[in-house]
C-alpha cells in the first residue's frame, strides 16, 4: 500500500525543514502540505480510502482549524489500520501530552524543533506498523 505524507503546519520555514528532513530520513510517500487543518480535513473527507496509508504530521497551534479541532474531525473518518498522526508542537505542557496519548490515531508526540533523530524514530514507527505487516 502506498503512503500519503500529510503535513499540516502553518509555519512555512518549519514546513520546508520538515520536508527536507522527511526526504533525508527516506520516509517514502506522496507529500501533501496544508497550512491549517481545514483544507487538510477537506482533502481527507474527499480522499480517505483503505487503498493508502495516511501519515500525518500535525501542528497543534494553527489559525482557522487548529490541531485539536483537526483531530476531533479526523477521528470520525480515519482508523488506526491505515492512519497515524505525529503531533508536532512547541508546547511541552504535560497536560497536552497526556490528552494526546489517549488518542488512538496519535503515534507519537514530538516537541519542536524536530531533529534527524526524531525523524529516524518516526520512520521506524511507520515501517513497523505499515511495512512489516
Amino acid at each position: 500500500m502506498k503512503n500519503k505524507l500529510i503535513i499540516v503546519e502553518d509555519d512555512p520555514i518549519f514546513t520546508f525543514l520538515l520536508e527536507k528532513g522527511i526526504n533525508h530520513a527516506e520516509i517514502k510517500g506522496e507529500q501533501l502540505i496544508f497550512s491549517n487543518g481545514k483544507p487538510a480535513m477537506e482533502y481527507l473527507n474527499n480522499d480517505y480510502s483503505d487503498s493508502y496509508n495516511y501519515i500525518i504530521f500535525l501542528d497543534l497551534n494553527m489559525p482557522v482549524m487548529n490541531g485539536w479541532e483537526f483531530m476531533d474531525n479526523l477521528e470520525t473518518i480515519a482508523n488506526t489500520n491505515n492512519c497515524m498522526v505525529f503531533v508536532l508542537t512547541s508546547s511541552s505542557y504535560r497536560h497536552d501530552i497526556e490528552l494526546l496519548k489517549k488518542k488512538d490515531l496519535v503515534a507519537d508526540f514530538v516537541t519542536k524543533p524536530i531533529t534527524e533523530f526524531h525523524l529516524k524514530g518516526i520512520k521506524n514507527i511507520i515501517v513497523e506498523k505499515f511495512e512489516e505487516h
